[in-house]
């Protein structure tokens, strides 16, 4: 599986990720202007175009899903940000 990087900060973005700059973008994800601990980043790097399987797994972690397919999901929108948050929290995330 192959995505974008423009499609990931997108989808971030509309997720509830707040973005900060730096070598990378970081972005963390906020719930009623508090953090959850959830966060991905992304290279500025131009080897980074797209982000391949062994990347997607390292951000999976970061936004502690469960599984690859969530993280498509998340990127390409099915999911939604309520259900994002829903996750989360069954997880007891915050």
């Amino acid at each position: 599986m192959q995505i974008d990087t423009k499609q990931i900060e997108s989808a971030l973005r509309k997720k509830g990720f707040v973005e900060e700059g730096g070598s990378h973008k970081y972005f963390y994800h906020e719930v009623g202007n508090k953090r959850t601990g959830a966060y991905a980043y992304t290279s500025r790097g131009s080897g980074y175009k797209t982000y391949g399987d062994s990347l997607l797994k390292i951000m999976k972690k970061e936004l502690r899903l469960d599984t690859l397919n969530q993280v498509k999901r998340l990127m390409e929108c099915p999911m939604d940000a309520e259900e994002y948050n829903t996750t989360l929290k069954q997880k007891g995330i915050f």
